[in-house]
């Protein structure tokens, strides 16, 4: 008998189930963030670091913006619609900016908020339920991520924002983007890891 590996909707149950479970300490995160985060910014004062506004259960990260010394922030913005739409777009704008509260509940820039253009961004803090050694990464299944990451060149880092959930291997598609680096609550490392 075959054992068949488990589906992408099966994974996205599995670790929302036990995302309930689990105990981040979003301080160590966030210190782990800012130091790799200093390291970038001597080398690129300029640059930009796109952050989300997170979920139930994901990190905490916008307190980051708040330290003048890590450089400029921006926050994507989510089309009205939410899920799959024929606009799967998201925008960045800068941060910190007036927000709205989207329909799925997280805060986010009101639509008229200053854009930021994709080539100020060199930073990219990307949620997921799950992630990989390798630089997988399982979103939520809408696509935005992956079409958004799509935009940038391989000199811009994609940093996984992971709660603590970490597997050998992920199931891919030709679509998905990968990683390039992994934050826990031990901090930034590079992807793949050995």
């Amino acid at each position: 008998m075959v054992n068949a590996s488990p589906s992408k909707a099966d994974l996205r149950d599995r670790a929302r189930r036990n995302r309930v479970g689990l105990r981040i300490d979003h301080r160590r995160i966030r210190a782990g963030l800012a130091h790799h985060l200093g390291g970038v910014r001597a080398r690129r004062p300029d640059g930009v670091t796109v952050l989300f506004a997170p979920l139930t259960g994901e990190p905490q990260l916008l307190e980051l913006a708040e330290r003048p010394e890590l450089g400029r922030f921006a926050l994507t913005r989510t089309p009205p619609t939410g899920g799959p739409s024929p606009d799967m777009t998201l925008t960045v704008h800068g941060f910190p900016c007036a927000t709205e509260r989207h329909r799925y509940g997280f805060a986010q820039p009101v639509a008229s908020a200053d854009s930021v253009d994709d080539d100020e961004v060199d930073v990219i803090c990307v949620p997921g339920l799950l992630f990989d050694r390798h630089g997988g990464r399982l979103g939520y299944g809408a696509g935005y991520y992956d079409r958004f990451l799509a935009r940038f060149g391989s000199d811009t880092q994609r940093i996984a924002i992971s709660d603590g959930q970490l597997v050998e291997c992920l199931p891919t598609d030709a679509h998905d983007e990968p990683m390039t680096h992994l934050a826990t609550e031990a901090g930034v490392v590079p992807l793949p890891l050995d």
